[in-house]
Formats: C-alpha cells, structure tokens, sequence
C-alpha cells in the first residue's frame, strides 16, 4: 500500500513534466480567470453583505422621498398600473412639485408585492440594483484587459459617497449602477460583439429614466461616444444599426409620451429648483454660472476633502465623499488612458466624467445630482491600481499575493465601514430634526400605530415640521384605516387664534414644539402619554393630550389688538431716510422692501390686509407706486397718499385674480400730488385674517 501511494505521485510528476510547454503554458493561463472569477464573486458577496448588514438601522433615517417609491408601487398594484390622474403605465411620477420619479417606481413593484410597503422592501430593491452595478463595473474593467478587475465592487463599497446612498431608496444610486451596466455593454460592442450594441441601448436607456441627472449623463455621453467611434459605427452590419435605431425608437417613447402629456414641464421644472436659466438676467452670465457649476462638480476638493456644504444626511460624519487614497490611482488612470487614447475604451473612461455635472449644473449644485462621478472614480482608481501592479510585476514583485493583499486590504475596509456606519451613525449629528437628519420616521409611526389600537377614539395629529413632506409616511406605515384618524398637523395651527381642537386629539410634537406649548398661557400641557428618545438620548417625540386654557379666548383677544399695533423702523432709501411703519411680520426685514430685489421679502405675521406706512423726511411728489408680491390666488392693494398740511387724501386701489408671483403691481393715484406720508394695504381675498402677505418690494414713482 505504502509503496504503491509512493510510486503513484512520481508518475503523475513524470507525466505531466512530459507535456508540452506550450501546453502548460495554456493550462496555467486558464488557471488564472478562474481564480479572478472566484475573487470576482468573493468581492460582489463583500459588497452584497456589506449593503444588506443592519440595512434599516443605518442611514438613521426613512426618508420621505424612499417613502414614496414604496407608495408609487403599491398604487401601480392597486390601481391597475395608473398613477393618480390616471394615466397608464405613467412615464413619469410626480414627486411634490416635480415629475421627477420614473424607473425607480417600477423597480419597487415586485419587493412590494412580495414583502409590502417596508423600510427593509425600499431599501433592499436599492442594493439589488447596486449589486449589478457594482458587478457591471467589473465586468466593464475585464473588457478592458485589466487584471484588477474583479476588485470593483470592493472599490465601488468602500467610497462614503456610495455606501450611505446604496443603502436608501433613492434613484440616484440606480442611476450611477445603471451608468456602469452601460459602459460594460458598450465595451463588450466595441470588442467586436456587434449585438452587444442592444444591451448598451437598453442600460442606457435605464440610466436616463432612473434619475433626472442620468439625461444629461446620457445626453453627453452618447454624443461623445457617437462621434469619437463614428467609423466603428459605420462599419457594422445594416441590421445591427437597424435593431439598435428601432430599439432607440421604443426606448424614447416614455419621454416622448410624457413631454406631450406634461407641456411646458422643462420650464416647471426649472421653476421649482429656481434655476437660474428662467431669471431675468443675460445669456452670457447664465453660460458663465453654469460654467462655473460644471467645473465646481469636477474640482477634486469637492470630491477628496470633507465638505461641510453639503447635508449632514448625505455624508458619513467627517469622511470625504472619495477616500483620499483613491486621488494618486485615479490621477495613475487618467495617464494611462491619455497614453492610450486611441483605444476606444480608455477614450470612453476618459468622457464618463463629462456628463456627471451637466444636468446638476442647471441648478445648484447637489451631491445627489453628482452621484455618477462614483463611475469614473472607480474606473479610473481601478486602471492606476493595475498599472503600478504591472510596474511592481517588472521589478520582480508577484502579482498573485499582492493581488491577494489588495483585496482583502479593500474588504476590511469595506467591513470597517459598515461597523463604523452602525456603530457610530447614529451620534455623528445631534441634529435630528429638518435640518439634519429628518429621524425618526419608522418610530413615530410605529407609536402613532400603537396608540390608534389603545385608544379607538383617539385622532393623532403628527408634526410637519421635522420632514420635508411627512404625509407620505401616513401612507406607507399605516393602513387606510389607521390614515382617516391621523393628520400631519403642528400645535403651532392652534397657536395665533382660537380654534376647536379634534376631539380626544393626540399631539406627537418635537422638542420645541413641546417647549412652545408648555410656555403659552392658553395650553394645558399635561404629562406625555407617551416618549420616543433621539438616538442620543435627549427626548425626541412627544404624545401629549393638548387642550386649551379655560382663558384661552380671553387671552387670543389680548394679543390680537396687540398685534394691531404698527412696528416703526428707519430705512435708508436713495440717500434719504424714511421711518417706515409696518404690521407685525415674522421674516425679512425692512430694508428687504426696498433693495432692488424681487427674492428677499417681508413677511406679514398674519396682518390682512398688511399694512406698510412710509413717512417721507420732506414732502415729495408723488404719482403712484409699484409694489411686488408673494404667491396669492386674488391679491387686492389699496394705496394712499397724504398731502402736505392735512388735505384729503388721494387713493388708488388694484385687485388682480391669478397673477403671476414676483410681477410688480402698478397702482396710480388720479394725480400727482405733493405727499408727505404714504400707506399701502396689501389684502389676500382668499385668505383668512392669519394669512402671512409677503412683500417683496417697493418703489415709489
């Protein structure tokens, strides 16, 4: 037995010293992609375990705008694929005031099916989709015969920018995973598989319908890659362009079906971000700011330095977006694919930054409109690493340890972020409210559940004031039921005038409001029923049964004649001073009125009609006066002149129904008229005596 064990091993060493050089040579070679494909998968499950760990606990908040992909799917299920005006099969979904949500509502339909409206459902459709996108990176990079490929997924999972935003149910992480889909099956084409051409269409097409900013991406990218491989192009089979230009053609029909179904939607859209395109000011000072956007969303120290501009929410306490050890190998890549710039694919990495910024430049810059920049990061970062492993090979360096090295030095580093994010994240801002981080969906809602079961006839009205659109939590955490005894509402409503509140109301009021409540006369605070701590400890939400003083009304009275009174100021104005007297406001100030500007404002606290009174230092002629206005639905301005020695006044008035905000409303007297004091009553006629009148400015003529 012995004997025949000691004899077997040197006759297989004698046979396979007897192959051919050529042939181990090839069984060597073959070796090789086997071990990249089980480094390859070994890095997709770091990726893939890394995202999934502890997925609801961190980023620390649900935010509205993940709240509405799961409620976008659940009305697809029930509403036969028809969005609330009832289009089918909607292109487009409205998201507060902008039809901005697209691919990403459909993506969430079958995980709402399986598991319903969840944090976990949202979230986890997320990272299915980074997941590929992570895998589409490395499989763009084999295309381009780097042998480092495979580390992709663990350089797309350890850059902060990825990793908070992988993890949310944002578009903007579909977007970027579908940009990397898009360059592999342009790669695989351009490598000689004409039919990949299709794959390319089709991931394309999903980049500009996940996220508005994946249009501009696409818009650039496609132009680019069109011209600078135009003979490739030209050189395939008639079919092939013909399958690709029909499948174009379907793929555009979603736009086009929704620019014909919203006309004019550009132009809103540019309205709601304010965008400075639609301001009144010259072509060349608008190409000017968006040149200076564009390069602002290429500048390395916005992307290797931590950058406090940008919401806490959005990034992980102090970390840079990009890890600064990325800024040498991606510097390393550019120079390998300027050196090889006639190779289509290093070409193409080159062009992949060019369109990150084009469609965030419109507006102001936001990093959820730069999150493609992750693409050429980790492509060019993944080009360097290869190239300085290619000059350490030369010098006698082996490559398969310090392959080996590499990547798991990249998998720690993946695993120690993800502790850090879970163990940490909860305490990296004490700022909790909506400011911050918008905390405390999942748990104020949970509780709001609870108490409807403990009190069937309790109505629970939360607050608005911690969340940008609260209202979309209703719908997703509680049932139909539940919702008809819920309301978004704030004490603060029940604060300036003396109004019925529901019966057996239930407040779930912040901190300060809290404290508001407790310190005004006309409540009865009792003790909360209820108590839902911030992360930190502090008291967060509060469940208080608020009910008002048996002096409420004695008290309202008090402070409304209180709040008749003008306030009296002194404001420079063309050299001269004015003493200006105006009803009580609650933002702005003053000179606001009067500085040429139609985006600053005084805000009427609740006076209707807002009253501003302008005492000249020296009687002036005057024949009229131009008053610039806030939103309202039938705005009424009454002007009145008072001449020199105490004659009759002379009086103006104007009402406008339907009138355009920040267009100037002219009113004239019958005749010029030598005043020394002037008033102006700004009325909204739909609106209640509360109503805030905004002022944003006025000139005398």
């Amino acid at each position: 037995m012995s004997t025949n064990s000691s004899e077997q091993p040197q006759a297989v060493r004698s046979k396979r010293s007897a192959l051919p050089a050529a042939v181990r040579e090839a069984n060597a070679a073959a070796a090789v992609p086997r071990i990249e494909w089980i480094f390859f998968f070994t890095a997709l499950a770091v990726y893939a375990v890394t995202r999934f760990a502890g997925l609801t606990r961190f980023p620390i908040y649900f935010f509205c705008d993940e709240a509405l992909q799961g409620n976008l799917a659940w009305q697809l299920l029930h509403n036969g694929f028809r969005d609330h005006t009832g289009t089918f099969l909607p292109p487009y979904f409205l998201n507060d005031r902008r039809w901005a949500v697209s691919l990403s509502a459909y993506a969430n339909v079958l995980p709402a099916l399986l598991f319903g409206k969840t944090v976990a459902a949202v979230r986890g459709t997320s990272v299915a989709v980074t997941i590929l996108g992570a895998a589409g990176a490395g499989l763009a990079l084999r295309q381009m015969r780097n042998r480092f490929w495979w580390t992709a997924p663990l350089l797309v999972g350890i850059t902060p920018l990825f990793f908070v935003h992988a993890r949310l149910g944002f578009e903007s992480a579909m977007m970027a995973s579908f940009f990397f889909c898009f360059l592999w099956a342009y790669f695989v084409y351009r490598n000689g598989n004409p039919r990949w051409l299709l794959a390319a269409f089709f991931f394309g097409a999903c980049t500009f319908y996940s996220y508005t900013a994946g249009q501009g991406v696409m818009l650039v990218m496609g132009v680019l890659l069109l011209l600078s491989d135009l003979r490739f192009h030209l050189r395939q089979k008639k079919t092939v362009i013909a399958a690709a230009l029909l499948l174009a053609l379907v793929l555009a029909v979603p736009y086009l079906r929704y620019r014909r179904l919203h006309p004019g939607v550009v132009q809103e859209q540019l309205q709601v971000l304010d965008s400075y395109w639609i301001h009144p000011i010259p072509l060349s000072a608008k190409l000017a700011h968006f040149g200076r956007n564009y390069a602002a969303g290429l500048d390395p120290r916005y992307w290797f330095l931590p950058n406090t501009k940008e919401m806490e929410r959005h990034r992980m306490d102090s970390k840079a977006f990009l890890p600064p050890f990325f800024l040498p190998f991606i510097l390393l890549g550019i120079g390998v694919c300027l050196a090889k710039l006639r190779s289509p694919l290093h070409r193409a990495v080159l062009f992949t930054p060019l369109g990150v910024p084009f469609s965030g430049a419109a507006a102001n810059l936001q990093i959820l409109r730069l999150l493609g920049m992750i693409v050429p990061a980790v492509l060019l970062a993944a080009i360097g690493l290869d190239q300085l492993f290619r000059w350490l090979a030369r010098v006698g360096v082996p490559v398969l340890p310090a392959a080996i090295l590499s990547g798991a030095a990249l998998a720690a580093g993946n695993v120690a972020l993800t502790r850090e994010a879970l163990v940490h994240g909860p305490t990296w801002s004490r700022d909790y409210g909506l400011y911050g981080m918008q905390w405390g969906a999942p748990q104020v809602f949970r509780a709001v559940s609870e108490e409807l079961v403990r009190s069937p006839a309790a109505r629970v009205l939360v607050s608005s004031t911690w969340s940008n659109n609260p209202h979309e939590f209703v719908s997703f955490f509680l049932s139909p039921d539940e919702a008809t005894r819920v309301a978004i509402a704030d004490v603060r409503a029940w604060n300036q005038h003396l109004t019925p509140l529901p019966a057996n109301s239930i407040f779930v009021m912040t901190p300060d409001e809290y404290e508001l409540a407790r310190n005004r006369r006309i409540f009865v605070v009792p003790e909360p029923i209820r108590t839902i701590p911030y992360p930190d400890g502090r008291p967060g939400f509060r469940f208080v049964r608020v009910r008002y003083a048996p002096d409420a009304a004695a008290i309202f009275e008090e402070e409304r004649k209180a709040r008749t009174v003008l306030q009296e100021h002194a404001a420079s104005v063309g050299g001269e001073t004015w003493t200006i007297r105006h009803s009580q406001s609650d933002m702005g100030n003053v000179p606001d009125l009067f500085d040429g500007r139609s985006d600053t404002l005084l805000r009427g606290l609740e006076a209707n009609p807002f009253v501003v009174e302008i005492g000249f230092p020296a009687p002036r002629s005057v024949a009229g006066v131009a008053v610039t206005l806030g939103s309202m639905d039938r705005a009424h301005v009454t002007f009145r002149a008072f001449p020199e020695g105490g004659g009759p006044e002379s009086t103006g008035s104007v009402t406008l129904a339907n009138r355009p905000p920040k267009d100037a409303i002219e009113i004239r007297l019958p005749g010029p008229i030598r005043a020394a004091r002037i008033r102006i009553e700004i009325g909204d006629a739909e609106e209640t005596e509360s109503s805030h009148v905004e002022v944003r400015e006025i000139r005398v003529k």
